[in-house]
Protein backbone atom coordinates (compact mmCIF):
# COMPACT_ATOMS: atom_id res chain seq x y z
CA UNK A 1 0.00 0.00 0.00
CA UNK A 2 0.89 3.56 -0.34
CA UNK A 3 0.02 6.76 1.19
CA UNK A 4 1.39 9.11 -1.98
CA UNK A 5 0.89 12.83 -0.32
CA UNK A 6 4.22 11.74 1.87
CA UNK A 7 5.65 8.86 -0.58
CA UNK A 8 5.61 6.03 1.95
CA UNK A 9 5.04 2.87 1.46
CA UNK A 10 3.10 -0.22 3.68
CA UNK A 11 4.17 -3.71 3.48
CA UNK A 12 3.15 -6.21 5.93
CA UNK A 13 4.19 -9.98 6.89
CA UNK A 14 7.02 -10.32 5.71
CA UNK A 15 7.94 -13.96 7.93
CA UNK A 16 11.92 -14.10 7.43
CA UNK A 17 12.78 -17.21 8.77
CA UNK A 18 9.76 -19.07 7.81
CA UNK A 19 11.97 -22.01 5.77
CA UNK A 20 14.42 -22.75 8.65
CA UNK A 21 11.49 -22.85 10.74
CA UNK A 22 9.34 -25.27 8.82
CA UNK A 23 12.48 -27.35 8.20
CA UNK A 24 13.65 -28.03 12.17
CA UNK A 25 9.45 -29.53 11.57
CA UNK A 26 10.75 -31.65 8.48
CA UNK A 27 9.35 -29.70 6.07
CA UNK A 28 11.90 -28.47 3.53
CA UNK A 29 11.23 -25.42 1.64
CA UNK A 30 13.23 -23.63 -0.58
CA UNK A 31 13.97 -19.97 0.96
CA UNK A 32 12.11 -17.43 -1.11
CA UNK A 33 10.65 -15.20 1.52
CA UNK A 34 13.47 -13.16 1.12
CA UNK A 35 13.87 -12.93 -2.17
CA UNK A 36 10.28 -11.89 -2.61
CA UNK A 37 10.60 -9.17 -0.29
CA UNK A 38 13.45 -7.80 -2.01
CA UNK A 39 11.55 -7.57 -4.86
CA UNK A 40 8.93 -5.66 -3.39
CA UNK A 41 11.37 -3.16 -2.06
CA UNK A 42 13.04 -2.92 -5.34
CA UNK A 43 9.57 -2.22 -6.87
CA UNK A 44 9.19 0.46 -4.18
CA UNK A 45 12.07 1.94 -4.85
CA UNK A 46 11.43 2.09 -8.40
CA UNK A 47 8.39 4.49 -7.85
CA UNK A 48 10.81 6.42 -5.73
CA UNK A 49 9.27 5.72 -2.41
CA UNK A 50 11.74 7.25 0.11
CA UNK A 51 9.80 5.83 3.50
CA UNK A 52 9.11 2.29 4.03
CA UNK A 53 6.75 1.16 7.26
CA UNK A 54 6.80 -2.92 7.84
CA UNK A 55 3.47 -3.11 9.54
CA UNK A 56 4.82 -6.17 11.36
CA UNK A 57 5.83 -9.72 11.58
CA UNK A 58 9.39 -8.90 9.79
CA UNK A 59 10.31 -12.47 11.18
CA UNK A 60 8.65 -15.85 11.87
CA UNK A 61 9.84 -17.34 15.04
CA UNK A 62 8.15 -16.35 18.21
CA UNK A 63 10.12 -18.10 21.06
CA UNK A 64 13.77 -16.64 19.94
CA UNK A 65 15.45 -14.68 17.03
CA UNK A 66 16.68 -17.83 14.91
CA UNK A 67 20.06 -17.77 12.51
CA UNK A 68 18.05 -17.11 9.42
CA UNK A 69 15.76 -14.67 10.73
CA UNK A 70 18.71 -12.39 12.09
CA UNK A 71 20.81 -12.95 8.41
CA UNK A 72 17.92 -12.28 6.20
CA UNK A 73 16.70 -9.33 8.38
CA UNK A 74 20.35 -7.59 8.13
CA UNK A 75 20.73 -8.54 4.41
CA UNK A 76 17.01 -7.22 3.79
CA UNK A 77 17.35 -3.94 5.81
CA UNK A 78 21.10 -3.16 3.78
CA UNK A 79 19.32 -4.04 0.80
CA UNK A 80 16.65 -1.32 1.33
CA UNK A 81 19.47 0.97 2.21
CA UNK A 82 21.33 0.25 -1.28
CA UNK A 83 17.76 0.56 -2.85
CA UNK A 84 17.46 4.51 -2.11
CA UNK A 85 15.16 3.90 1.04
CA UNK A 86 15.71 6.58 2.94
CA UNK A 87 13.92 5.62 6.53
CA UNK A 88 12.21 2.14 7.46
CA UNK A 89 10.05 1.82 10.16
CA UNK A 90 8.54 -1.09 12.31
CA UNK A 91 5.32 -1.59 14.28
CA UNK A 92 6.00 -4.50 15.94
CA UNK A 93 3.57 -7.68 14.93
CA UNK A 94 3.02 -10.54 17.29
CA UNK A 95 5.93 -12.45 15.71
CA UNK A 96 8.00 -9.86 16.26
CA UNK A 97 10.18 -10.84 18.97
CA UNK A 98 14.33 -10.14 20.50
CA UNK A 99 14.45 -8.09 16.92
CA UNK A 100 14.23 -4.48 18.76
CA UNK A 101 17.63 -4.21 19.61
CA UNK A 102 19.10 -5.74 16.45
CA UNK A 103 17.04 -3.17 14.40
CA UNK A 104 17.66 0.04 16.52
CA UNK A 105 21.45 -0.76 16.00
CA UNK A 106 20.80 -0.68 12.36
CA UNK A 107 19.16 2.85 13.08
CA UNK A 108 15.37 1.61 12.50
CA UNK A 109 13.04 3.01 14.23
CA UNK A 110 10.65 0.39 16.15
CA UNK A 111 6.97 0.93 17.34
CA UNK A 112 5.47 -1.41 19.80
CA UNK A 113 1.88 -0.58 19.39
CA UNK A 114 1.04 1.62 16.26
CA UNK A 115 2.27 4.51 14.31
CA UNK A 116 0.61 7.82 13.55
CA UNK A 117 1.12 8.98 10.00
CA UNK A 118 -1.08 11.72 10.40
CA UNK A 119 -4.31 13.17 8.70
CA UNK A 120 -5.85 10.58 10.74
CA UNK A 121 -4.05 7.03 9.45
CA UNK A 122 -2.84 4.73 11.88
CA UNK A 123 -0.34 1.65 10.82
CA UNK A 124 -0.16 -0.94 13.33
CA UNK A 125 -0.07 -4.83 12.45
CA UNK A 126 -3.41 -5.97 14.17
CA UNK A 127 -2.87 -8.01 16.65
CA UNK A 128 -4.18 -6.65 19.15
CA UNK A 129 -6.73 -3.10 19.73
CA UNK A 130 -4.56 -0.22 20.48
CA UNK A 131 -5.52 3.15 22.68
CA UNK A 132 -7.60 5.67 21.26
CA UNK A 133 -8.04 3.52 18.15
CA UNK A 134 -11.16 5.23 17.65
CA UNK A 135 -9.26 8.97 16.96
CA UNK A 136 -8.19 7.92 13.38
CA UNK A 137 -10.19 7.17 10.00
CA UNK A 138 -8.05 4.36 8.15
CA UNK A 139 -6.01 1.76 10.34
CA UNK A 140 -3.58 -0.13 8.17
CA UNK A 141 -2.88 -3.19 9.48
CA UNK A 142 -1.71 -6.97 8.81
CA UNK A 143 -1.80 -9.84 10.47
CA UNK A 144 -5.20 -11.40 9.12
CA UNK A 145 -3.32 -12.35 5.84
CA UNK A 146 -6.60 -12.36 3.95
CA UNK A 147 -7.18 -14.53 0.66
CA UNK A 148 -10.25 -15.21 -1.10
CA UNK A 149 -11.47 -18.16 -3.37
CA UNK A 150 -12.58 -18.26 -6.73
CA UNK A 151 -14.71 -21.31 -8.40
CA UNK A 152 -13.03 -21.65 -11.76
CA UNK A 153 -14.84 -24.27 -13.96
CA UNK A 154 -14.82 -26.44 -10.62
CA UNK A 155 -11.70 -26.27 -9.33
CA UNK A 156 -11.10 -23.65 -6.65
CA UNK A 157 -8.66 -20.86 -6.94
CA UNK A 158 -6.87 -18.82 -3.77
CA UNK A 159 -6.02 -15.06 -4.10
CA UNK A 160 -4.61 -12.69 -1.91
CA UNK A 161 -6.91 -10.06 -1.19
CA UNK A 162 -6.55 -6.15 0.58
CA UNK A 163 -9.82 -5.56 2.87
CA UNK A 164 -11.71 -2.46 2.72
CA UNK A 165 -13.39 -3.02 5.90
CA UNK A 166 -15.53 -0.68 7.75
CA UNK A 167 -15.14 -0.42 11.73
CA UNK A 168 -18.18 0.37 14.11
CA UNK A 169 -16.87 3.68 15.23
CA UNK A 170 -17.21 5.27 11.06
CA UNK A 171 -13.51 4.42 10.64
CA UNK A 172 -12.20 1.74 7.92
CA UNK A 173 -9.51 -0.44 8.38
CA UNK A 174 -7.41 -1.42 5.12
CA UNK A 175 -5.74 -5.49 5.76
CA UNK A 176 -3.26 -5.54 3.79
CA UNK A 177 -2.31 -9.08 2.19
CA UNK A 178 0.88 -10.88 3.33
CA UNK A 179 4.43 -10.32 1.62
CA UNK A 180 5.53 -13.96 2.55
CA UNK A 181 5.03 -16.05 -0.36
CA UNK A 182 3.75 -18.56 1.65
CA UNK A 183 1.37 -16.76 3.99
CA UNK A 184 -0.92 -17.99 1.50
CA UNK A 185 -3.75 -16.66 3.48
CA UNK A 186 -7.00 -17.14 5.82
CA UNK A 187 -10.01 -16.81 3.12
CA UNK A 188 -12.61 -14.55 4.17
CA UNK A 189 -15.98 -15.31 4.86
CA UNK A 190 -18.97 -14.03 7.25
CA UNK A 191 -17.93 -15.75 10.38
CA UNK A 192 -16.63 -13.40 12.69
CA UNK A 193 -14.90 -15.79 15.11
CA UNK A 194 -12.33 -17.22 11.97
CA UNK A 195 -10.96 -14.11 11.56
CA UNK A 196 -7.32 -13.08 13.62
CA UNK A 197 -7.32 -9.73 14.63
CA UNK A 198 -9.64 -8.50 17.34
CA UNK A 199 -10.35 -5.31 15.58
CA UNK A 200 -11.73 -7.67 12.56
CA UNK A 201 -13.49 -9.65 15.29
CA UNK A 202 -14.87 -6.83 18.22
CA UNK A 203 -14.40 -3.77 15.60
CA UNK A 204 -15.14 -4.88 12.24
CA UNK A 205 -18.28 -4.71 9.69
CA UNK A 206 -18.07 -7.63 7.97
CA UNK A 207 -20.86 -8.12 6.30
CA UNK A 208 -20.04 -4.85 4.40
CA UNK A 209 -15.65 -5.62 3.68
CA UNK A 210 -14.85 -5.24 0.57
CA UNK A 211 -12.21 -7.81 -1.24
CA UNK A 212 -10.25 -6.46 -3.42
CA UNK A 213 -7.74 -8.91 -4.97
CA UNK A 214 -4.16 -8.03 -5.72
CA UNK A 215 -2.41 -10.44 -8.09
CA UNK A 216 0.97 -9.88 -10.36
CA UNK A 217 -0.50 -11.45 -13.41
CA UNK A 218 -4.58 -10.52 -13.19
CA UNK A 219 -3.98 -7.13 -11.92
CA UNK A 220 -6.17 -5.58 -9.15
CA UNK A 221 -10.14 -6.01 -8.76
CA UNK A 222 -12.53 -5.31 -6.09
CA UNK A 223 -15.23 -7.50 -5.58
CA UNK A 224 -18.74 -6.78 -3.87
CA UNK A 225 -19.07 -6.80 -0.05
CA UNK A 226 -18.91 -10.00 1.24
CA UNK A 227 -22.69 -9.97 2.24
CA UNK A 228 -23.74 -9.96 -1.32
CA UNK A 229 -20.51 -12.52 -1.98
CA UNK A 230 -21.64 -14.95 1.08
CA UNK A 231 -25.02 -14.12 2.00
CA UNK A 232 -27.02 -17.08 -0.47
CA UNK A 233 -24.34 -19.25 0.35
CA UNK A 234 -22.56 -19.98 -2.85
CA UNK A 235 -18.67 -19.51 -3.05
CA UNK A 236 -17.27 -16.60 -5.53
Amino acid sequence: MAYEKEKIAIISDIHLGYEEAMSSQGVYLPRLQLKKAKNIINEISKLNFKKLVIAGDLKHVFEKLIRQERAEILELMSFAAKSNIKEVILVKGNHDTYISNLLKDLGIQVEDNFLDLGDGIAVTHGHKIFDDIEKYQFIVMGHEHPSVEINLSGSKVRLQALLKMPLKNGSTALVLPPIGLYQTGTVVNLDKSSYLSPISRELGDIENTVPIIVDREIGVIELPRLIHIFGDNKSI
